[in-house]
């Protein structure tokens, strides 16, 4: 079972990772800072997957998380905190990812959320 979650919450992250990549796209005229931020970490997030699997780049990736958090207008900076969560889980060794099960859906919710602005706010469709 544990592989099972660990699998799961691992493929979550890894969509969540290409979410945010493909956010990086953002033109910095209607988001101003907050899709600035994100065009700033695009080059971060480059290679995001592999951090996961990494404690120490997990660490790096979840400063750039936390900076777009700081910028996130106020209808998406508490998805971002969930994400910054669900990141956090990877910055240890051997991680629990047990806890990430019951929170898989909410974290997928804040995705979508996300997802959502970036195309009305930033003109950004993550959904191609």
């Amino acid at each position: 079972m544990r592989t099972t979650t660990s699998s799961s919450a691992r493929s979550l992250a890894a969509a969540l990772v290409l979410l945010a990549s493909a956010l990086g796209a953002c033109s910095s005229s209607p988001g101003g800072a907050y899709c600035d931020a994100l065009v700033s970490a695009q080059a971060e997030w480059k290679d995001a997957g592999a951090s996961l699997a990494d404690p120490a780049a997990a660490t790096r990736f979840l400063g750039t998380v936390t900076r777009i958090e700081q910028e996130a207008p106020d209808e998406v900076r508490a998805d971002w905190r969930a994400l910054h969560t669900l990141f956090a889980t990877f910055t240890v060794a051997n991680p629990d990812l047990g806890a990430l099960t019951k929170q898989l859906q909410g974290f997928e919710s804040s995705a979508k959320r996300i997802e959502t602005h970036a195309r009305e706010t930033c003109g950004v469709d993550l959904g191609s």
